[in-house]
């Protein structure tokens, strides 16, 4: 074969149907639910989510994931207890570590230090129902509160000073104090 002679090689295309699949397996294996952990992915009716609203003080939409909703309504009063992590009294690191533990079935790290080393950041806008929302209530460095995100701006947490509620980070307080959101997976 000379210099003036090239091999010409048949063009190559993707098959249609191959890369159809392609796609929807690699959709099938990324995705994530919004609702992480729920056991009811259904919409609830607002005789099943109204109860919960007036309890949490919040509106719901009815695809908020259930459990996590009933749960932290049963903590709602709760009072606060450093170092606790049962509905007799809790800290807020007690708090989301047992709420964690009944709702997703993980254990997380038991205090508030080492969820915000574990976890993986989030930014205040890409916040999910589920995650974590860390505070800092005192000193100059580091995290000292947590509490767990419901959606809306809403999350659960064990005040020092009034047990398990529910507060909004918009809340002057929490809003000069929020540091960042968590992520377990």
């Amino acid at each position: 074969m000379n210099e003036s002679q090239s091999v010409k090689w048949p063009e190559r295309r993707p098959r249609k149907p191959q890369l159809i699949w392609l796609l929807i397996i690699l959709m099938g294996t990324s995705s994530c639910s919004v609702f992480r952990g729920a056991p009811d992915a259904r919409h609830w009716t607002p005789d099943e989510y109204r109860p919960y609203e007036r309890q949490l003080g919040m509106s719901l939409t009815g695809y908020e994931n259930p459990e996590l909703i009933r749960t932290v309504a049963d903590w709602i009063g709760t009072p606060y207890r450093y170092g606790g992590n049962t509905q007799r009294g809790a800290d807020c690191s007690g708090f989301v570590h047992a709420v964690y533990r009944d709702v997703y079935g993980k254990r997380l790290p038991r205090t508030t230090r080492e969820m915000d080393r574990e976890s993986s950041r989030v930014r205040r806008r890409r916040l999910q129902e589920g995650d974590l929302v860390f505070f800092r209530t005192k000193g100059l460095f580091g995290v000292n509160h947590v509490g767990i995100y419901l959606g809306n701006g809403y999350f659960a947490h064990s005040s020092t000073s009034r047990g398990v509620i529910v507060s909004h980070l918009e809340e002057n307080y929490y809003d000069r104090r929020f540091r960042r959101g968590g992520r377990f997976r």
